[in-house]
Formats: C-alpha cells, structure tokens, sequence
C-alpha cells in the first residue's frame, strides 16, 4: 500500500511543542545522547511523518545526525521484525495505545 511518508501543518503552537519535546529529553538527543550544541542542533522528529500530528508518542527529540538517519527509514505503518532499542520503546507503545483507542492512524494515504 502506497502511503505519503510526509504530511500534514504544523500547528500554530510548534515551536512551543518541540521545546517542550526537547527539554523533556533533558536536551540530549533520545537516539544516541548527543547534547543540544552549535555542531549538532537537536530537532524534533515526527516518526509517522504526519506534522500535525503532534501526540506525545510520535515526537522525539533527536540530533540532526540521528534524525537524518532514521527519517523515511522507520515505517511505523509495518511490524516490526526486530526489538527496539530502549530510546524507541516509549514511542511504539504509545503508537499501540492510539491505535487500540482509534486516534491512529487518521487515514492512510
């Protein structure tokens, strides 16, 4: 099944949201620990690829590094063959929870 991988606005209140996102992971990217610096701005990530969806589970806090390397690359449309490492349990158990609950996915084109 075809999907767009990026969609979605991000809301009026984003710049808010993703420093609330970034302090929340103590300012040090959630992938790999790397601290917020001039060499590595820490971002944050949609990992469905939907802006506006900006549920606590779907954002992290991630150094430009790490976010280049998982963006297009984690489906969370798909299973998963493998255990996550640590820094993604939180998020996909909070993906299973919105999709028990049918708040996600909104739609999947």
């Amino acid at each position: 099944m075809a999907r767009n991988i990026f969609k979605g606005e991000y809301p009026p209140d984003w710049k808010e949201r993703a420093k609330v996102v970034r302090e929340k992971a103590g300012n040090k990217c959630e992938r790999c620990g790397y601290p917020n610096s001039r060499e590595n701005v820490l971002t944050v990530h949609h990992l469905d690829g939907d802006k506006g969806n900006c549920e606590d589970w779907n954002l992290a806090a991630l150094c430009q590094r790490c976010h280049l390397r998982i963006q297009g690359r984690v489906n969370l449309f798909q299973g998963f063959m493998f255990e996550h490492t640590a820094w993604m349990w939180d998020h996909v158990a909070g993906r299973d929870i919105a999709i028990a609950e049918g708040r996600w996915p909104k739609c999947l084109s």
